[in-house]
């Protein structure tokens, strides 16, 4: 098997699909599609669809429903959902490759697993790639469709919104919908809110094109908690600043993988927005020079200003050394903050 490209997929499913990635938003959206075209309307839906939890999943019970043709359709459905692969035991990970690889010969079953951020050590990975897969994934890759769902970027995440916007007969102001981004987190489940917030309040308003003001008027302010604040007490040596906002992500269960992945990445744009200035490059060329957002850039600009690329070349080393062992993590936080301890001590 291969990885796929889910979205090339979800409209005529066949076989067994894994979803995983930080993006939860896309992994549901993506297993609600699969499900629509699976079962659709069917007076029969119910009795094709079988949902197995990790708790009370049996090998016995997989193969049963695998063996049990579909009634009345073509095709049904078995979905596997709330696996942790890093809590699972050897022989259990094992009956679920053997299981992946006996549904492939079955037509008419359809398996879907959508597996939570940081339930699977995938890897590394760079964009929407795995560069360096898992001995477990290369496993899961042979016997299944792996589709892997990262965080969106800034850019991707402005045309996503745009679109939803403009499926409710409305449009967005360009400055407006970083804004968003920016105020709201860039977390799709979140700005999924947010939007159908804004859009309940311009059809009430009478108007159609939502501007900055709309945002700043309408929206939460979730921005406190995410990785760049969290850089930022790092960058200043703010430790009980930074354990703060880690407390606050761990108590809003958020998986320390995603908390992780916005710091990395924040760190690699300070870094190249400081390689820049550095550089000679100007501010007015800065967003353009590097493609990033203007009012990201400015941000950026500001926190360089304040430290150097030795420190940050520190940082970046420290989170390669550590990407592998927090991605495993599911809630324990701790690595996490012992990697912004010592963030801190050598800024």
């Amino acid at each position: 098997m291969a990885e796929v490209e889910i979205k090339k997929e979800y409209k005529d499913p066949n076989g067994v699909y894994i979803l995983f990635g930080e993006e939860d938003y896309l992994k549901r959206f993506y297993a609600s599609k699969i499900r629509e075209s699976v079962l659709g309307d069917s007076p029969y839906a119910l009795f094709n669809h079988t949902i197995f939890t990790s708790k009370e999943v049996t090998e016995d019970g997989l193969m049963d429903a695998l063996a049990t043709p579909p009634i009345g359709e073509d095709k049904k459905l078995i979905e596997l959902t709330e696996f942790n692969f890093s809590e699972l035991k050897a022989a259990e990970t094992e009956a679920l490759l053997d299981f992946f690889e006996a549904a492939k010969s079955y037509d008419y079953a359809v398996v879907l697993m959508n597996v939570a951020c940081g339930a699977l050590d995938y890897g590394a990975s760079k964009g929407s790639k795995i560069t360096k897969p898992s001995a477990l994934y290369k496993k899961l890759n042979a016997v299944a469709k792996c589709a892997y769902l990262p965080k969106a970027s800034q850019r991707d995440l402005a045309v996503w919104a745009a679109k939803h916007f403009s499926k409710d007969s409305l449009s967005i102001e360009t400055p407006a919908v970083y804004q968003l981004i920016e105020q709201c987190s860039s977390d799709m489940m979140t700005m999924a809110g947010e939007i159908d917030k804004l859009c309940a309040y311009m059809h009430a308003s009478g108007r159609d094109t939502v501007t900055k003001d709309d945002i700043k008027n309408v929206c939460c302010e979730t921005r406190e908690v995410e990785p760049f604040a969290l850089s930022n007490a790092v960058l200043a040596g703010k430790t009980d600043v930074a354990l703060g906002i880690l407390h606050l992500m761990e108590e809003k269960h958020i998986r320390p993988a995603i908390a992780f992945a916005g710091i990395y990445s924040t760190y690699i744009d300070l870094y190249r927005v400081k390689a820049a200035l550095d550089s000679g490059v100007s501010m007015a060329d800065l967003a353009k020079k590097l493609k990033m957002n203007e009012y990201r850039a400015s941000i950026y600009a500001n926190a360089a200003r304040g430290t150097t690329l030795r420190k940050l070349s520190y940082m970046l080393e420290l989170c390669r050394d550590n990407d592998l062992k927090i991605k495993s993590e599911t809630s324990n936080y701790d690595r996490l903050k012992s990697l912004v301890c010592e963030a801190a001590k050598g800024r």
